[in-house]
């Protein structure tokens, strides 16, 4: 029996919890949930956790997606989690999450997780200096976290919120057309980071310039992530501090969410 975590992550905070997970456990996969046709499991697995960012109080589409898709074919036994990173609310994001599974796979988390982190959506503000002072927070917060996963112990998942729902289905409705609002300057290098760290191949690069395609999940990996701050969303972001998590590289979240 081995363990598996799907991530989907923009600044690399619900990577690093994801990769804290399978540490915590002893070893496992890490699959991305920015999967264009699915997964499908082919084997048996003791542990099946899910961690992802909470979007507009609930779940981003791509994760949304991927859960219905998903085969999950003789691993009905297995002890599944979720782990919603957040900077102000988890919201729905756990009791959607439980939901989704039990509406098309028939089955129910065991335990369910909130987890704070830096707050990171530049499009609605500017971030706080304090970074290390955060991250250091949250990485004391995920510790109960792993060691409830870790002794496959269970937690009680709220019933969905209505409200909750409402919000955060009008975002997953909308935001594939948001790209249309992304802006690049002059100080774009033509470096090519933006469309390497996008999750979901939403980025093509035309006369070393970034060009936004219609297929957004409003991530903002290639806000956060670009080193001459050239990307921008409408007239917002321009002077807003930027934030990836400390320990993930651009690098390794692209390599990562290509595999």
């Amino acid at each position: 029996m081995s363990n598996i975590v799907f991530y989907f992550s923009g600044t690399g905070n619900s990577l690093k919890a994801a990769k804290s997970v399978i540490a915590e456990l002893g070893g496992g996969e890490i699959v991305s949930m920015a999967k264009p046709h699915g997964y499908s499991l082919t084997k048996q697995y003791d542990t099946i956790g899910f961690v992802y960012p909470t979007y507009f109080w609930g779940l981003p589409k791509i994760v949304i997606e991927f859960v219905e898709k998903i085969k999950m074919t003789n691993n009905e036994n297995a002890y599944f989690y979720a782990i919603a990173t957040y900077g102000g609310n988890a919201a729905g994001a756990i009791s959607q999450m439980n939901e989704l599974l039990l509406k098309n796979h028939n089955i129910k988390l065991n335990s369910g997780y909130g987890l704070k982190m830096f707050s990171n959506y530049v499009l609605l503000y500017n971030m706080r200096k304090t970074v290390d002072k955060i991250t250091k927070e949250s990485n004391e917060r995920l510790v109960p976290i792993l060691n409830s996963i870790k002794n496959k112990e269970n937690n009680t998942i709220k019933k969905p919120n209505k409200l909750f729902a409402a919000i955060n289905n009008e975002f997953v409705k909308k935001v594939s057309k948001t790209a249309k609002d992304y802006n690049v300057n002059n100080e774009c290098s033509g470096c090519g980071i933006c469309k390497e760290v996008c999750p979901v191949k939403n980025i093509q690069m035309v006369n070393n310039k970034p060009q936004f395609n219609h297929n957004c999940e409003q991530c903002v990996a290639c806000i956060q992530y670009c080193p001459k701050k050239a990307i921008n969303y409408k007239n917002k972001t321009q002077k807003r501090r930027r934030y990836t998590h400390p320990e993930i590289s651009y690098k390794e979240l692209a390599e990562r969410n290509s595999i």
